[in-house]
């Protein structure tokens, strides 16, 4: 049996759990939502400079690995 060092060892798990994840963020169903500043005294969007986040519907799916339950 062929023995890695701990390094080697370190290296494989690393891009095995980068795999999952990215297969995860794939599998994941999302969507993007759009928000808007406001100004201050008028309380009216300020178009120019809208702020994009990417919303999961699912965290599960995104958030699991490998390595065993998440809410630990």
């Amino acid at each position: 049996m062929n023995t890695m060092d701990n390094a080697k060892a370190i290296e494989a798990m690393e891009k095995m759990t980068i795999q999952k994840y990215l297969q995860n963020m794939v599998d994941t169903k999302m969507h993007k939502v759009t928000l808007f500043p406001v100004f201050p005294h008028t309380a009216a969007p300020n178009l120019s400079t809208p702020r994009y986040f990417v919303m999961a519907e699912d965290l599960t799916k995104f958030v699991e690995l490998n390595s065993g339950a998440f809410n630990n």
